[in-house]
């Protein structure tokens, strides 16, 4: 039970003051990990077939039925960035986050019983952010800490990875995440099965990708078309980066057809007009064009991207800030 400050004696005061100073200096107070969440039953928030209508009392639900899962996700990508970014105290802050993963992959987190579609896209989405921060932590990580960690995000892998065994799911933007997740599982737990599996997503994407930088199961969004652009367009940066930490250019694959998603979903953020014409609709522009995609590819690329794209520099599903997980698949080499 916590003490009120006024109830302590000065003697105690002294004493705590001692025994701080005291700690190792790799020491972190580190929060308790809330328990695993290992089946997900999640509201689907579109009021529509299509998926372009955001219906608001569905997504209040979802964000609800989320919040377990944010918390985990924020909490482990913030310190796993933080381990990169401090200059003191970087063993203890990893430490902290590796014992969060730990406790969730102990708890079989994501690997039980999904009621619905959204459910599984969620897994999905959690597990490329999960194992992209991984990569992070994993300069710190114990024998013991991979033991425990690495098969759990192989299982999950393998989990999300069957879904698509059923030929009636869409291979879409839902299928580049997945390819985004299998490729960091393949790094973080030197899998070379999932790696190959990655590649073979990389190389369905940019076949997907048409001459002129659409998407046709995104255009197929109505209202979303250019958010859902966007949102595709988040996972497959990140993948490429991946491929090119292993010396392997996707940027180029189908005659550069990631450069021609990138650019017309960065013309179409900048004017929208011609996803209307195409899509015959108007575009809800999104406020928030995905995440952390414009930096991987201008750090890359600097000359290419001419229009203005403001957005965060890194998201969970990314592993959080994309800065660091540049630096850090860099230092890999």
């Amino acid at each position: 039970m916590e003490v009120p400050l006024n109830s302590l004696s000065i003697q105690s005061l002294f004493a705590l003051a001692a025994l701080t100073a005291s700690a190792p200096a790799h020491a972190e107070i580190c929060a308790t990990p809330p328990p695993a969440v290992v089946d997900l039953d999640l509201t689907r928030f579109y009021s529509d077939g299509a998926g372009s209508i955001v219906e608001p009392t569905r997504m209040e639900k979802h964000k609800l039925e989320t919040a377990p899962l944010v918390e985990f996700l924020g909490f482990v990508t913030k310190h796993a960035d933080r381990a990169w970014q401090q200059r003191s105290n970087r063993a203890g802050t990893a430490a902290c986050a590796l014992t969060w993963l730990k406790s969730w992959a102990q708890g079989g987190a994501y690997l039980g019983k999904m009621t619905s579609a959204q459910s599984e896209s969620q897994r999905k989405w959690d597990l490329a952010g999960t194992a992209l921060a991984y990569i992070k932590l994993r300069h710190w990580a114990t024998p013991e800490d991979n033991a425990i960690i690495e098969p759990w995000l192989i299982k999950w892998a393998d989990s999300a990875r069957a879904v698509f065994d059923d030929t009636s799911v869409k291979r879409n933007n839902h299928w580049y995440w997945l390819g985004l997740a299998l490729g960091a599982v393949g790094i973080a737990t030197d899998s070379d099965k999932h790696w190959q599996m990655a590649k073979g997503v990389m190389a369905d994407a940019a076949k997907d990708i048409a001459a002129d930088g659409t998407l046709s199961f995104e255009m197929a969004r109505q209202a979303r078309a250019l958010y859902y652009h966007a949102f595709a367009t988040m996972p497959l940066i990140a993948l490429a980066e991946l491929g090119a930490s292993k010396g392997e250019d996707w940027y180029a694959l189908n005659d550069g057809a990631l450069h021609r998603l990138v650019a017309k979903t960065a013309s179409g953020l900048a004017d929208p007009k011609s996803f209307e014409a195409a899509a015959g609709v108007a575009q809800e522009v999104p406020s928030r064009s995905g995440a952390g995609w414009v930096a991987l590819y201008t750090a890359r690329f600097p000359d290419r991207l001419k229009a203005d794209i403001p957005q965060s520099s890194g998201h969970r599903w990314l592993g959080g800030d994309v800065g660091v997980l540049r630096q850090v698949l860099t230092s890999q080499h």
